[in-house]
């Protein structure tokens, strides 16, 4: 059993981790927010950035006109752009 001393010590570093999370995400956003803002003009890319790690490709594709390898190339492009990151076999946004 944790005394309070100890509860205490683990309250302060989850704050201290939620701090640095938080700033974290402002550095990112600072990053990249002229890619994502350029993404985000153009109806079919930002239907494509929405649906990222949430929709299947092959709805994307539908959904945009836009043939499954376009897809697939504008993940491999965002992620070296450091918008999306791989996650196993799919990609997920990072904000």
């Amino acid at each position: 059993m944790a005394t309070r001393i100890q509860k205490q010590i683990l309250s302060d570093e989850l704050k201290a981790l939620l701090r640095i999370e938080e700033l974290l995400k402002v550095l990112v956003k600072t990053a990249v927010s002229t890619d994502i803002a350029t993404i985000l003009k153009d109806k079919n890319l930002r239907t494509v950035y929405d649906g990222t790690g949430r929709v299947a490709v092959k709805e994307l594709a539908r959904a945009t006109g836009f043939s499954v390898g376009k897809i697939s190339g504008l993940w491999q492009a965002w992620e070296q752009a450091g918008i999306l990151v791989k996650d196993g076999g799919q990609y997920r946004r990072i904000l």
